[in-house]
């Protein structure tokens, strides 16, 4: 008798105690029906398609979570507020925000490739004029920062004082993929095991069938950078875009993770729109999710020119980011931006 015989023999009997035994069903993900797979072609077109929206506004509800003073596991969430807010290509935005529990304006933002400007109104005692263009060299804080921050503005703001307005300007104002050769860029099918949205005894759990896009650099030396990556949901209608990563430095270290859902169709673009945008920025230690008032939206709608200019009109004390001293950036945050360009 040769081995595979053997191997045989010995299979067969395991095979026969297992059936003679107690043989138990366990509930196992189940498979949603999925669309054919989408070519890479049309994935880059439907990423760029998203250039036909140039500006739009709406009115939406805004949502911000804490991860940095939460304690055991949990964010501090900041009560609801509603918003205005205004885009336009290519990274221009305006937030205006009430609160509905104090009825009072909150904060008024807006941002351009070259300025930032934040007027904050509530609560009247912290009443604040800030501005400045060297938002992006400001080190990010962490939670040891944040506890051990001696300046009380940084311990009050938390995690608010990663906030940037270019997180939220990315999230609604997709880039388009440059196709000069610049990028590179190629697709994977992956399957994601998730939560039942309609639970079942039988099943609480789905296996979801995505084309993921992803878009890379590649250096002078060669080496390639991740840069962003584009879910597509093949077990939704019409295959949307249902997430986009954003990576930074060329380290593979994760920017933004965005949520799009409950898409409804733009008028006059042919493009679906997420009414619910969830945008994660886990290592800056807070998430903003917005949830549009559908009826509000306007798309391409032609913007006046001060439309994104925000003044000192009520003469609030003034925090100018780019100047040192007792009302410009708390010194801390100098130090952190001196030191990370040393």
């Amino acid at each position: 008798m040769n081995l595979l015989q053997k191997l045989t023999i010995i299979l067969g009997i395991l095979t026969g105690a297992l059936v003679s035994g107690c043989v138990r069903k366990v509930p196992v993900p189940s498979d949603l029906k999925a669309a054919p797979p989408v070519s890479i072609e049309e994935l880059v077109r439907r990423v760029n398609s998203y250039e036909k929206i140039t500006s739009f506004t709406a009115q939406t509800d805004i949502y911000v979570f804490d991860h940095l003073t939460g304690e055991d596991g949990t964010a501090n969430r900041f009560p609801g507020a509603n918003g205005a807010i205004v885009f336009a290509r290519p990274d221009k935005i305006r937030i205006k925000v009430t609160a509905p529990i104090v009825n009072s304006d909150v904060a008024d933002m807006t941002s351009d490739a070259q300025q930032f400007r934040l007027a904050v109104y509530w609560p009247k005692d912290d009443r604040m004029y800030i501005h400045g263009t060297n938002l992006n060299e400001l080190r990010r804080m962490n939670a040891d920062d944040i506890k051990d921050a001696k300046d009380p503005r940084l311990k009050q703001a938390g995690a608010l004082a990663n906030i940037r307005p270019q997180h939220i300007t990315d999230a609604f104002i997709i880039k388009p993929i440059p196709l000069d050769g610049r990028l590179e860029y190629f697709k994977e099918e992956d399957k994601e095991v998730e939560p039942n949205p309609k639970p079942t005894r039988k099943s609480k759990m789905v296996s979801r069938t995505y084309d993921v896009l992803y878009v890379l650099q590649r250096e002078d030396t060669g080496r390639l950078h991740l840069r962003r990556k584009f879910w597509f949901d093949r077990t939704r209608e019409g295959v949307p875009l249902v997430r986009q990563q954003t990576f930074e430095n060329g380290d593979g270290r994760l920017g933004s993770d965005v949520l799009y859902d409950d898409f409804f169709a733009v008028p006059n673009t042919g493009l679906a729109m997420a009414r619910t945008i969830k945008i994660s920025r886990p290592n800056d230690g807070y998430d903003i999710w917005l949830v549009l008032n559908q009826d509000s939206v306007e798309v391409n709608p032609e913007l006046p020119d001060t439309a994104f200019v925000l003044e000192n009109r009520e003469h609030m004390k003034d925090m100018d980011l780019d100047r040192a001293g007792k009302d410009s950036t708390p010194a801390e945050l100098r130090e952190r931006a001196r030191s990370n360009h040393q």
